[in-house]
């Protein structure tokens, strides 16, 4: 059942439209892909369908990836074209378990970038995040900056193997 979504008819700008379910907890940015281009009317499923296994969601964002990305004109920027979306087209898969992100905290969009992230642009839907410092606490924006919160984490470790935190206690003396 893990490779089964259910099919749910929701009502949207005036529209009936079919979204798709998880079937279990966890990350699965490919149904957020799914259920955006569904509610944008850029994919479809047929409304008599109650269940859309794993490969036939690969397939229809798939083939609206390959669509939505018609050849380039130019010969040398329509091969980089196509090596991009044969990438895409390996990574779709992946994304049904899970996105590795690393966020920046400027920006809702900000984020450093990775193959995966390409995918999302290649089909035109943004990913945004709501990890954003607060513009009124200066003393945290004076650390963090431009940082991204694996370079925060780093850094954390680092500073933590430099200075013990102030709460470990002392080692007791040996006895004699």
């Amino acid at each position: 059942m893990d490779d089964l979504y259910r099919i749910k008819v929701v009502s949207y700008d005036n529209s009936r439209i079919p979204i798709l379910l998880q079937n279990r907890n966890g990350p699965c940015p490919l149904l957020a892909i799914s259920n955006v281009l569904l509610l944008k009317k850029k994919i479809s499923i047929h409304a008599d369908m109650a269940f859309m296994d794993f490969s036939q969601l690969v397939q229809l964002v798939g083939s609206y990836l390959v669509e939505f990305n018609p050849p380039h004109p130019n010969p040398e920027m329509q091969a980089n074209q196509q090596q991009q979306i044969a990438d895409a087209l390996s990574i779709l898969p992946k994304l049904g378990r899970g996105l590795d992100v690393n966020v920046k905290f400027q920006k809702v969009t900000d984020f450093e970038f990775n193959q995966e992230l390409s995918v999302f642009d290649m089909l035109g839907t943004n990913l945004v995040h709501g990890w954003l410092l607060d513009p009124q606490d200066t003393e945290t924006a004076s650390v963090v900056k431009d940082l991204s919160y694996n370079q925060l984490i780093t850094m954390l470790v680092e500073a933590d193997s430099i200075c013990p935190p102030a709460s470990a206690a002392p080692a007791p003396p040996e006895p004699p």
